[in-house]
């Protein structure tokens, strides 16, 4: 028996076992997703699920077991339930699962516990004064003026105009 590692539904996992071919003992792996824990005690097993060939496979292995070598947990999994039996039904991305954040005690140490800490050398009351700054004079010139003659707007037409034709027509000739 091996020492089993904490697995848990959702985890992508690669377990080793024996395989008996005659009087030839070799080990083969099968990784997959873990799809449900069941049971108690002596009794305890895991159901791992591949898909292999476009064909979805299980396979079920007890907990206190001398046929499996040895467990890997390639990816740790983040799900919401305890048995992920509606994977059955998925295929391709759709049958993805989250990774989980692992959180270790290294990540926790490296973040900033104050505003103090911060990377940038001046204070972050100095640096919002620099942004509110109003924007100089020229720029307001700038944006009030047209850039191309093509944007300035036409001379309105007067009255007369309006009436001679209406949009889409072309203008009436005066006899």
């Amino acid at each position: 028996m091996t020492k089993i590692p904490d697995i848990k539904p959702g985890d992508l996992v690669k377990v080793h076992s024996k395989m008996k071919e005659g009087k030839k003992e070799r080990v083969i792996f099968f990784q997959g997703i873990v799809i449900q824990l069941r049971g108690a005690g002596q009794s305890r097993t895991f159901t791992v699920r591949k898909i292999s060939a476009g064909i979805g496979v299980e396979r079920i292995f007890p907990f206190q077991s001398p046929i499996i070598t040895k467990i890997e947990i390639k990816k740790k999994g983040k799900v919401r339930r305890a048995k992920l039996n509606y994977l059955r039904q998925r295929k391709g991305r759709k049958m993805k699962i989250k990774e989980a954040v692992l959180k270790s005690p290294e990540a926790k140490k490296k973040k900033p516990d104050t505003l103090t800490e911060t990377t940038n050398a001046e204070p972050v009351a100095e640096t919002i004064e620099k942004t509110d700054t109003k924007k100089p004079a020229v720029l307001k010139k700038k944006a009030t003026e047209p850039t191309d003659k093509k944007k300035q707007k036409e001379p309105k037409k007067t009255k007369e105009q309006k009436s001679e034709s209406a949009p889409g027509q072309k203008p009436l000739e005066k006899t």
